[in-house]
């Protein structure tokens, strides 16, 4: 035996048909569709929610849940989306102006829904317990160890799922990865034309000269909860960029503030009000006056370095009472604005990637391809927050209705018995800035879930089960492929 494990002292052990890593959106629709094919399913999660960024990051918004014309990908994210919103509508407070079409959900209500449907499928949860070895065997990942209150425990598994988001896993295992960018990752937006920043400043240009490196990462940010908002004179601000002279705002008079020259406070030499996104951005909650904001952006953060995350918590956690400072100092919408609470963690988009049979390319997203292996489709924006930090945003939407996600894409090209899903499928940058969103997520979680169940029941290898039969069970499990 080969593999990475160190020699650790391990007492106990356990047994199962699938194994899923990390317990995101994604990781939970994994355990759900395992589980409920009839395989011994284990989630192991380091914390003690569910959700990951849907309930720990308080990310309100469930995007990418249906096809830009409005059709529903169906499956597990319109059976937990529809119970969270009917949920949410009944227990929280959901009065939105009167609004009767509930589009936003409650986190605390997705921490329930996904604990009740990944007990109710019958799968095992493991919280407080964390990933740190593996060992392997030829093609195989043979156990993972991991560690809780009780010390280390070793899992064997025939299959495994990655969705950790930083592809923990993946990379510990040797499995092939990349890291952020690749040299030519901006190509596919020069030669289609979405190499501009999807703005509302008429400022475009193209930034495919200034991203051009290796291993270039979105930047990180953490959402936060606003109350005693106005809300319909803020919407009238969303997305847009602020200059001096706006609401009486002098350059004068924001160097005196407190917090100019802090983190994305940062003074240039133009007309913009420096903030870290370059913009305000909310979104709807389920309380009246109130709305998540997600204005914090720090740069050259890495997710997966233990340092540089922490520096990342540490600039970010403090720049949300700089931006609270600036809104209610500055703009009369926010006048009587109050903190609520904030994300318990950090805001990663994007780190490791496992390399898979295929690599989902931006071409593939922005061209709307279509795959004989489809096993779930993205339908989101290319939406990749600047590397460098100078643009707001760079790409755009999408020109049809939705792009499809291979099935190679959630399978190793390293290990026959490993899979991924969420934000660590095997694509290039730029289709992972659309394949990054929830609604996505949980349908390539939904799909490598039931791949593994059927993997396991069959004793093959991933590439080696029929994918036309695991097309036609999800299809059947109400999935629009």
């Amino acid at each position: 035996m080969n593999g990475n494990c160190v020699n650790y002292i391990v007492e106990r052990s356990e047994k199962y048909d699938v194994c899923v890593v990390g317990g995101g959106v994604a990781g939970c629709c994994a355990a759900i569709a395992s589980a409920r094919m009839g395989a011994k399913t284990v989630l192991i999660e380091s914390s003690g929610v569910l959700g990951g960024q849907g309930t720990l990051g308080i990310v309100t918004p469930i995007s990418a849940t249906n096809a830009r014309n409005g059709v529903s990908f169906g499956g597990l994210v319109k059976e937990i989306t529809d119970e969270v919103i009917s949920m949410s509508k009944k227990y929280c407070t959901c009065d939105q102006n009167g609004a009767d079409v509930w589009d936003i959900a409650s986190p605390h209500i997705v921490k329930y829904v996904l604990l009740d449907k990944v007990q109710d499928a019958g799968a095992d949860i493991m919280f407080h317990t964390s990933f740190l070895s593996s060992t392997t065997e030829n093609d195989r990942i043979e156990s993972i160890i991991v560690h809780d209150v009780n010390g280390l425990k070793q899992i064997f598994a025939k299959n495994f799922i990655d969705s950790t988001g930083d592809a923990l896993l993946v990379c510990e295992s040797g499995a092939e990865f990349v890291k952020g960018s690749e040299e030519d990752s901006y190509d596919s937006l020069r030669v289609t034309g979405f190499d501009k920043t999807h703005d509302d400043s008429g400022q475009e240009g193209s930034v495919y000269n200034s991203c051009t490196k290796n291993g270039l990462m979105q930047p990180v940010s953490i959402f936060f909860v606003l109350g005693g908002v106005d809300t319909e004179e803020a919407y009238k601000l969303n997305n847009k960029e602020l200059h001096f002279g706006d609401f009486g705002i002098t350059r004068e008079k924001f160097s005196a503030w407190k917090f100019c020259g802090t983190c994305g406070f940062e003074l240039s030499d133009d007309d913009k009000i420096p903030m870290p996104q370059g913009r305000i951005l909310v979104t709807k909650t389920t309380r009246k006056g109130a709305l998540a904001v997600n204005m914090s952006r720090v740069i050259g953060i890495d997710g997966s370095d233990a340092d540089s995350l922490s520096t990342g918590e540490i600039l970010a956690q403090k720049q949300i009472i700089a931006i609270i400072d600036f809104l209610k100092t500055f703009i009369p919408a926010f006048k009587n604005a109050y903190y609520i609470h904030s994300g318990s963690t950090l805001g990663i988009r994007e780190t490791n990637r496992m390399v898979g049979k295929y690599v989902l390319t931006g071409l593939d997203a922005i061209n709307c391809r279509e795959f004989d292996d489809c096993i779930a489709r993205g339908s989101y924006m290319i939406d990749i927050h600047d590397p460098n930090g100078k643009k707001r945003a760079i790409g755009g939407h999408l020109p049809k209705n939705y792009y499809d996600i291979p099935y190679r894409s959630i399978i190793s090209n390293t290990y026959s018995n490993l899979f991924a899903c969420g934000r660590c499928i095997s694509s290039d940058h730029v289709a992972h800035a659309s394949t990054r969103i929830m609604g996505t997520c949980m349908m390539t979680g939904q799909s490598s879930g039931t791949a593994a169940a059927l993997a396991s029941f069959q004793n093959k290898k991933s590439y080696g089960i029929d994918v036309s039969e695991l097309r036609k069970i999800l299809i059947d499990n109400g999935m629009y492929i």
